[in-house]
């Protein structure tokens, strides 16, 4: 009896359809791997808990100390100097209204400039008599150099961090120490940086502005002397110049030249006054907002997050080794790798039982 070739077809489609591929995996046989292996996956959480719970206990106590300031601009104004400086065909970089971004201050916070100074100073941790910061962090390297480099690397990544707020352009610096006088005093001195840093940049920023002014004045002196100079000799050449047009626009041409030459002159004067008293007075400052404090106990919170990050690392573990369980103790029929895999693992582990009971 032959059979119907369509018949044959439709069974063998049906069949198909009717059994999932093997490779395929179901999310019912993810859910029955976890709830069998379940044992497994709450061990592993567990024991990770209790290692970060463990290693949290075990290291020492931190203290945190926050600092923030807003950066503030030169209250003089050098737009004068700069209209005058554009008229003689020289670009004064920078004004002295000029505001610093406080991601700059961010950057020089973490900079290697302010953290040799901090490095290099000494500090009074818990009354004992002043110590060099790599003596206090405990840091060993062949020579000083060596130690005030790693100072500044553990200052950069592991003491000091430091946020900038877009909307209000504040910047706070925190300070993690194992001391809380420690971590207060290198707050302050970061602080004293920054402005010793402003200091020293408006101090420089003002005396090269000065030392351009001064020049100019004396080149105006000379020009309005020239012009004054004109100005006599034409009127003792021409007494009666007011009765000649020709002599009165000449006049008029002189007393010009005169009068601008007198107003560049006195601008530059006046110029030149207030850059002397910017170059010891008008410095760019940080507006202290919160000032560094004595931290009054160690950080909180750091038990919860541990423990919190131990569990799911732990969790996340343990399922991998539920599926690695799974796998090598119910392999898929008819696959020569896994079940020769499963073969050689169960000889290892029985070779090692062996072994061991020879030995007890």
């Amino acid at each position: 009896m032959m059979s119907n070739p369509q018949e044959v077809g439709n069974g063998s489609n049906a069949s198909a359809g009717g059994r999932p591929p093997q490779d395929e995996i179901s999310l019912w046989e993810v859910l029955a791997v976890l709830l069998r292996r379940r044992g497994t996956i709450t061990l592993t959480t567990v024991l990770s808990i209790a290692a970060a719970a463990a290693f949290t206990f075990l290291r020492a106590d931190t203290f945190t100390t926050q600092a923030s300031f807003r950066p503030q601009g030169s209250q003089a104004s050098a737009s004068e100097l700069m209209a005058l400086a554009s008229q003689f065909g020289v670009n004064v970089p920078g004004g002295g209204s000029e505001e610093v971004s406080p991601a700059f201050y961010a950057e020089l916070l973490v900079s290697r400039e302010i953290l040799f100074r901090v490095a290099n100073k000494s500090y009074v941790v818990e009354g004992v008599v002043s110590a060099s910061l790599p003596d206090i962090l405990e840091i060993e390297e062949d020579t000083e150099a060596l130690r005030v480099e790693e100072t500044i690397e553990a200052l950069r990544n592991d003491i000091v961090s430091v946020q900038t707020g877009r909307q209000t352009g504040i910047v706070t610096v925190e300070v993690t120490t194992d001391w809380a006088d420690l971590s207060a005093a290198i707050a302050a001195r970061l602080l004293d940086e920054i402005a010793l840093f402003n200091l020293d940049t408006r101090q420089s920023q003002a005396a090269a502005e000065r030392i351009f002014i001064e020049e100019r004045v004396d080149s105006a002196r000379h020009a309005l002397d020239a012009a004054e100079s004109s100005m006599q000799a034409f009127l003792q050449a021409n007494r009666q110049w007011e009765n000649s047009p020709d002599l009165t626009f000449q006049h008029d041409r002189l007393q010009r030249d005169i009068s601008l030459r007198q107003q560049v002159y006195t601008t530059l004067v006046q110029s030149f006054e207030q850059a002397r008293i910017s170059e010891v007075r008008d410095t760019p400052v940080i507006t202290v907002l919160q000032a560094p404090f004595l931290p009054p106990g160690p950080d909180d919170g750091r038990l919860l997050l541990v423990v919190a990050l131990g569990a799911v690392l732990g969790g996340m573990a343990g399922v991998v080794v539920a599926f690695v369980v799974e796998a090598v103790k119910r392999p898929a029929p008819g696959d020569p790798a896994r079940e020769d895999f499963r073969r050689t693992w169960a000889g290892l582990v029985g070779s090692l039982s062996f072994t061991r009971r020879r030995g007890g």
